[in-house]
């Protein structure tokens, strides 16, 4: 049994990190088209290891259906919705959308995901091992090249687009978890309904799921914050400047 931290999850995400740097530093030199069309493949290939084997792994109660828990709604399992708007959309104002969303989700939800890794990908096969950790690698990379490149150039606006982007994906979390709920399995999609794991000392239901939700309420506007940190500086920087011009100007008028 491996445990979250333990030798073998050490040893995942040292790898993990490697693999970040180098293949961000190689995605650099393709175009982001390219990379988006990569990204198409990899989310199939994820999703199609990832729909066999958890049906498989639960033929005994399931049959050949899979488990609802596994369905396409977590915050990193539905980037695969995301690309392929990218890839086929020709409206380019939600693809921008799209991506003002995607930068942090995949930064913060990848990361998140490789330092708290699920049971089944430590303790599964080694095929679901490396589809979880690679398509999470990939997401992460992926992040970073948006946040980086030149043409995309995420501004203030893009950060209010992605807040009202989260706030309405949250909102439809419940209303998903609520349907597909079935008493027995746990369905927490995107986390609104408990936190990902027990124990944390900031997301807990100690309190009840009232105190617990605005907790995570406001840790993701903390995060999604600081992933834009750059662009609200800019924004409160450039707006100071404009103020000081236009004084400078009615000075210069009454003069």
């Amino acid at each position: 049994m491996h445990n979250l931290f333990g030798t073998k999850h050490i040893i995942i995400v040292a790898v993990c990190l490697c693999l970040i740097v180098g293949l961000f530093i190689g995605s650099k030199k393709l175009k982001f088209t390219t990379l988006c069309k990569i990204m198409l493949y990899v989310g199939i290939v994820s999703e199609t290891i990832k729909v066999f084997y958890y049906t498989i792994q639960n033929e005994a109660t399931h049959g050949g259906i899979l488990p609802k828990t596994d369905l396409p709604f977590h915050l990193c399992s539905i980037q695969i919705l995301f690309i392929v708007a990218l890839n086929f959309s020709k409206n380019e104002k939600l693809k921008r959308a799209l991506l003002s969303f995607m930068y942090p989700s995949c930064l913060i939800g990848g990361f998140a995901a490789v330092l708290i890794a699920t049971n089944s990908s430590l303790n599964g096969m080694w095929i679901i091992t490396a589809q979880y950790f690679l398509y999470h690698v990939a997401l992460i990379v992926f992040a970073l090249n948006i946040c980086t490149r030149k043409e995309q150039k995420l501004t203030i606006k893009d950060y209010f687009t992605c807040l009202k982007f989260i706030g309405v994906l949250m909102f439809v979390a419940f209303y998903i978890n609520s349907i597909v709920y079935d008493g027995v399995s746990n369905i927490n999609f995107m986390y609104v309904a408990s936190p990902p794991v027990s124990g944390l000392p900031f997301l807990t239901e100690k309190y009840g799921w009232l105190v617990y939700i605005v907790h995570y309420a406001f840790l993701v506007l903390f995060c999604l914050t600081m992933c834009y940190v750059k662009p609200i500086f800019l924004a409160i920087k450039g707006k100071f400047s404009k103020t000081e011009a236009t004084v400078t100007d009615s000075t210069s008028e009454e003069n």
